[in-house]
């Protein structure tokens, strides 16, 4: 059997500069993602990365770093939006539009709004923007005038969703992604991102009730796999 390369870098007592190839989450808790990798290389005692697997952190390291893990599970999930719209007029009513993905678009139908209501949604465009025109009917109390940019803040019933702490999320430049616990490694999976509220984020797609994701810090695992994996000669 070819084995995959491994790279690896010794972090203890310095900043962890670390993109491998991310996998879907376990359906299961605990789920051993090793079937996917090749066989294991050594180990420096730092910090290790296998395609397939993910980082692999020494005790040390993992103190050092005071890395925390959390657990993807259902919560009543309140969402916050803030969206910008844009006053287009001013008479008989105070009306302002703004642009979303269908995807934020969708539960506002049925939310409730400080100062605002929702007059309508116009998916007219959505196949060539992807984006839906929002009409909002503003508080006419207050003075507005055309042209004038107002912030909305609409708050989404709660519901319950699977979700992880916002923290455990990055936006990459290829989609959104967390650091999965994989059998003591913490594999790198995109994720589908949905509604947000102050504290936590819905994940739509991408992982399981019971998966352990990293909450912190999660900017410097995705620098060092990217640092090692750039060495390596395999980048994205």
């Amino acid at each position: 059997m070819k084995l995959r390369p491994w790279f690896s870098i010794s972090l203890v007592g310095s900043a962890l500069l670390f993109v491998g190839c991310g996998k879907k989450a376990s359906s299961e808790a605990g789920h051993d993602h090793s079937e996917h990798a090749g066989e294991e290389g050594g180990d420096d005692g730092g910090v290790t990365f296998k395609e397939g697997r993910g980082l692999q952190l020494s005790p040390e390291v993992i103190k050092a770093l005071n890395l925390r893990t959390a657990e993807a599970e259902e919560r009543s999930l309140a969402a916050e939006l803030n969206v910008t719209a844009q006053v287009f007029a001013i008479t008989p009513r105070v009306l302002a539009s703004a642009r979303l993905t269908e995807e934020q678009a969708a539960p506002l139908e049925k939310s409730s709004f400080t100062g605002a209501k929702l007059v309508r949604i116009d998916r007219s465009t959505v196949a060539a923007t992807r984006l839906v025109d929002l009409v909002f009917e503003l508080d006419a109390s207050r003075q507005h005038q055309i042209g004038d940019f107002v912030t909305l803040a609409l708050a989404v019933e709660p519901t319950a969703v699977l979700s992880v702490p916002r923290s455990a999320v990055l936006d990459g430049a290829t989609g959104a992604f967390v650091y999965v616990v994989n059998s003591g490694a913490y594999l790198r999976t995109p994720v589908k991102a949905g509604a947000r509220s102050a504290d936590f984020i819905e994940i739509s797609d991408g992982l399981y009730a019971g998966d352990i994701v990293v909450v912190t810090p999660v900017d410097q695992l995705w620098l060092a796999e990217l640092r090692l994996t750039k060495g390596g000669g395999h980048s994205h």
